[in-house]
């Protein structure tokens, strides 16, 4: 189960940092056209890419600049090429519990079955392997994170105060100390500003001025989210860069704003005290937890160029990058969420009309058909007693069913659809005969309401399978063999019970047909008019069956010994490992053992 739940969120978080890579381009790009307007600008387009890396998930909209939808990326990663198929299960005779309806179950239709079985297992053994990977390399950056601000916090704990005060007269948290070569801000709720002990008295007024806009503007909290989500997408290098970039305009943007407040004539000084800064070669690292200056030699340039931008392009541009955000921050909308929601409707139209069909609920499904002509036409068992349609009680009963569609036209709800439905249909020996439908049905309105209307139906009885085409027909749906569980159904109770009945009264085994698991693959799968022949029967009690149709084509069935049993080193029974009555049924594996 943990396995299951860091898979899925690794894939979250591999959509995620995806589309972030989109974002980031688009900043770099942005960066580079604002290259002579105030960096504040730049820095600020950072939040997207932040909101990107952090945020699961967003709105949508026509407006998206983005065109990589991260649910779309994830889906694509796990589920491409597979196509869906609508399954249920319908009602016994005697019963009055609810079908299990709206399962859904999606199987491969592109390549082979056993081929895309493989495909899809491969990628995702690889994904678990990944994600195990990534899980690892988060562990190691946040043990690291914690580590080094364990270490600062003992580092720092010698600082000695210093008797600052802010322009209203407060107290500031600043304090001075040996060992480090740049100032930095640490804590969170009540962050400290730590200066080295050999700043000038001019130096320190101008690093007091930097350090206190980031603590105004919350630069430290900003940084320290970009820090995380740096952590949760260690894996991808843009990232790790538009942390780098990200750090450089904060900065170059703090550095423009002090400009401001102590006016352009101090940019000299100002750089001066940056580079005496820049020339101090050793010193304590702080490292990622704490918000330490850098890139101030790439300062010192833009301050020495920083010109104050005039107020009309500075409204002109935030305009513009606000809606250039926006436009990152939002995903596309899904073209085709319209389309897929009425495919949806659609589908559960099928589910409702199948699931009637195996009820034999001949009011209700009469009342789904255009109308009664078209019903008696297209449901061969259908009666009318006493004003009541019904389908009788007798067998065969259609109790299982797998839907697809396998056409849609005109746009929304226009044109007629298609779809194929298979049933399960059972008798009481117990058997399985399989019943295909072929159905046509459109949206109809009547008085402001509306629904879709059966306007015609074939259906025809699989129950005597000849050929590789036939079976292919009756057992291939989407691509993927399909065929009812014995086990699960209860069959295998029944003919136990039958048997035992058989053997205490006397009369002939009704169920001799399943004692070998030739005779049993020919009666459970309908086969007809070939030669089965076992070619392999192992000591596990499974077996391999060749049939061979009477047009030359074969397939190879797998069996199973559904009573078999194993028994004790200790044993003496001359037939250990297998009881008397040996039932044999369709082990399920077709599409496996097919490729071999």
């Amino acid at each position: 189960m943990a396995k299951f739940y860091c898979g899925v969120l690794f894939y979250k978080i591999l959509g995620m940092s995806l589309t972030a890579v989109y974002c980031i381009g688009a900043v770099i790009v942005l960066r580079l056209l604002l290259k002579r307007q105030a960096k504040l600008f730049s820095y600020l387009l950072w939040s997207v890419v932040l909101f990107r890396l952090l945020c699961p998930v967003s709105f949508t909209s026509n407006y998206s600049l983005v065109r990589i939808d991260p649910a779309v990326v994830e889906e694509k990663i796990i589920y491409d090429g597979q196509e869906t198929v609508w399954q249920g299960k319908g009602y016994l005779p005697d019963e009055n519990e609810e079908a299990d309806q709206n399962s859904r179950v999606t199987e491969s239709a592109a390549t082979s079955p056993i081929e895309k079985w493989q495909a899809i297992e491969m990628l995702q053994r690889v994904l678990t392997v990944c994600a195990g990977i990534w899980l690892a390399g988060v562990a190691v950056l946040l043990g690291y994170s914690v580590w080094t601000a364990v270490r600062l916090k003992r580092f720092l704990s010698k600082a000695q105060p210093v008797a600052e005060k802010t322009d209203g007269g407060a107290k500031e948290n600043v304090y001075e100390t040996d060992g480090i070569a740049a100032p930095f801000v640490f804590g969170l709720i009540r962050p400290r500003i730590y200066l080295p002990a050999h700043l000038q008295p001019e130096e320190r007024r101008y690093v007091l001025a930097h350090e206190r806009v980031h603590i105004a503007r919350k630069d430290y909290l900003v940084k320290l989210l970009f820090w995380g989500a740096v952590c949760l997408h260690w894996f991808n290098p843009f990232v790790w860069l538009s942390f780098k970039l990200m750090e450089n305009d904060m900065e170059m943007s703090c550095d423009e704003t002090v400009l401001k407040r102590l006016g352009e004539e101090v940019k000299q000084d100002y750089s001066r005290a940056l580079l005496s800064l820049s020339c101090e070669e050793t010193g304590f690292h702080p490292g990622p937890v704490a918000f330490c200056e850098s890139g101030l030699k790439g300062r010192i340039r833009n301050i020495l160029s920083y010109k104050r931008g005039r107020i009309a392009t500075a409204a002109v541009l935030t305009a513009l990058l606000c809606a250039l955000a926006a436009g990152l921050a939002l995903n596309p909308a899904d073209k085709g969420s319209k389309q897929e929601e009425l495919t949806a409707e659609r589908l559960r139209f099928l589910d409702t009309y199948a699931n009637t069909y195996c009820e034999r609920n001949g009011d209700k499904i009469v009342g789904m058909y255009a109308d009664e002509e078209t019903a008696y036409q297209s449901l061969p068992y259908l009666d009318q007693t006493e004003g009541v349609y019904s389908f009788g009680l007798s067998s065969p009963w259609p109790n299982e069913f797998r839907c697809v569609l396998t056409e849609e036209l005109g746009a929304g709800r226009e044109g007629e659809n298609q779809a194929e439905i298979w049933y399960y249909a059972w008798t009481s020996d117990p058997h399985v005969v399989v019943w295909k439908e072929e159905l046509r049905f459109v949206w109809s309105e009547t008085e402001g309401e509306g629904n879709y209307q059966v306007t015609g139906s074939e259906l025809r009885y699989l129950d005597n399978i000849s050929s590789k085409e036939e079976f292919d027909e009756a057992y291939l749906i989407a691509g993927s063999y399909s065929f009812t569980d014995y086990v699960e159904r209860g069959f295998l109770e029944s003919i136990q019970f039958q048997t035992e009945s058989d053997r205490e009264n006397g009369g002939e085994d009704r169920n001799a047909v399943y004692r070998s698991p030739d005779t049993a693959a020919e009666w459970i799968l309908n086969l007809t008019g070939g030669s089965a022949k076992i070619s392999s029967m192992k000591s596990d009690g499974r077996a391999l069956v060749d049939y061979t149709f009477a047009d030359g084509s074969d397939v190879v069935i797998p069996m199973y010994n559904a009573a078999y049993r194993s028994t004790t080193e200790n044993s003496e029974d001359a037939d250990a490992g297998q009881t008397t009555d040996d039932v044999w049924l369709f082990d399920g594996g077709f599409e496996k053992i097919e490729k071999k």
